[in-house]
């Protein structure tokens, strides 16, 4: 009998290049169970169904009630309006994580959107990319050999740092 996944639902919300290759990469080597996506382009969500990167199209507030993981991989510029919104929805164990590239914007965001709730927030930035953007562009080996970095924050909890 295999192992219960690392991640058993995540969500990724903005499923391009890096949230969608983030969720290939997990789903192929098994430490995913159910990949949800969100985003603002149905058309897009659907394409990304289509190609295998998510299982399931939803709402922030659908993905904050289900997953155990939220991966935000968007610009910096919508993560506050986003975090906003998960926040009232957000499970207690739920982590969030991000794929921005200035902490100090994305923190800064986070703790205004998230409040009391910052402990649930470990900030990362993969070390990846490319010139392609959409679910096309995502690709299962995009982090081979690459690292993601997360900067946990003194709020984070011995779990959630792991």
């Amino acid at each position: 009998m295999a192992p219960p996944p690392l991640v058993p639902v995540l969500a990724v919300v903005g499923v391009g290049l890096i949230g969608g290759s983030l969720a290939l990469a997990l789903k192929r080597f098994g430490a995913v169970g159910k990949v949800l996506g969100v985003g603002r382009q149905l058309k897009s969500l659907r394409r990304a169904q289509e190609l295998g990167l998510i299982d399931e199209v939803v709402t922030l507030e659908q993905a904050a009630q289900q997953a155990d993981l939220i991966v935000l991989a968007t610009p910096i510029g919508a993560m506050a309006s986003a975090l906003k919104t998960l926040r009232p929805h957000l499970r207690d164990h739920t982590l969030i994580s991000d794929a921005g590239s200035t902490k100090v914007d994305v923190v800064s965001v986070a703790r205004e959107a998230l409040g009391d709730r910052i402990g649930q927030f470990v900030p990362g930035h993969p070390i990846a990319g490319a010139e392609t953007v959409g679910p096309e562009a995502a690709r299962a080996d995009l982090y081979d050999g690459r690292n993601v970095i997360l900067t946990p924050l003194e709020e984070n909890s011995a779990s959630a740092r792991e």
